[in-house]
């Protein structure tokens, strides 16, 4: 991709991204969002269809990156290095989970293979204790996210460690 490709959109996500402080994604029409870029609309639709385009590539890029250092981690810290990365980016992910386009991206960073297959060794294959703890983990995650992170990683990792531990025991 050519540089002003790379710049063209990366206008168009900080838009996104600025609108999607002031009001829901529903509610953000492709002429603000490119009067914000200062683009035209067809500059927009030459590479996005919609404004919920704009966000799903974005959260496939970071579901990618998460992806790309949890693999470089061992499979024990794996976890905790999730944690840490949605705090450190803790203003993008907030937005990414309360965006609601279609609840996936949320749901995408406990389904990476990594956190995965913790899931699936802890609930002992059983699709609906992974749920329960897959949503509970989600909304725990979701409240720290909300509250500012003020606990650290360690703490939260071990909330839910401890949770799922009552669950399975």
């Amino acid at each position: 991709m050519n540089r002003k490709i790379q710049m063209t959109k990366r206008f168009i996500r900080l838009a996104l991204f600025e609108c999607l402080k002031e009001k829901d994604i529903n509610k953000i029409t492709i002429s603000s969002l490119c009067e914000k870029a200062d683009i035209n609309r067809s500059t927009f639709y030459k590479y996005y269809g919609s404004q919920y385009d704009v966000i799903k590539e974005m959260e496939q890029e970071v579901i990618q990156l998460i992806n790309e250092q949890l693999n470089d981690q061992p499979k024990e810290t794996s976890f905790i290095q999730l944690l840490q990365f949605l705090k450190s980016n803790k203003e993008t992910i907030k937005i990414f989970f309360e965006c609601n386009v279609d609840n996936e991206f949320p749901k995408q960073v406990l389904a990476l293979d990594s956190i995965n297959n913790q899931l699936e060794q802890v609930s002992q294959n059983d699709p609906y204790i992974k749920n329960y703890i897959l949503f509970g983990s989600l909304a725990t995650i979701q409240q720290w996210i909300d509250a500012g992170c003020i606990k650290s990683c360690e703490e939260i990792a071990n909330i839910i460690n401890h949770i799922v531990g009552k669950l399975v025991n």
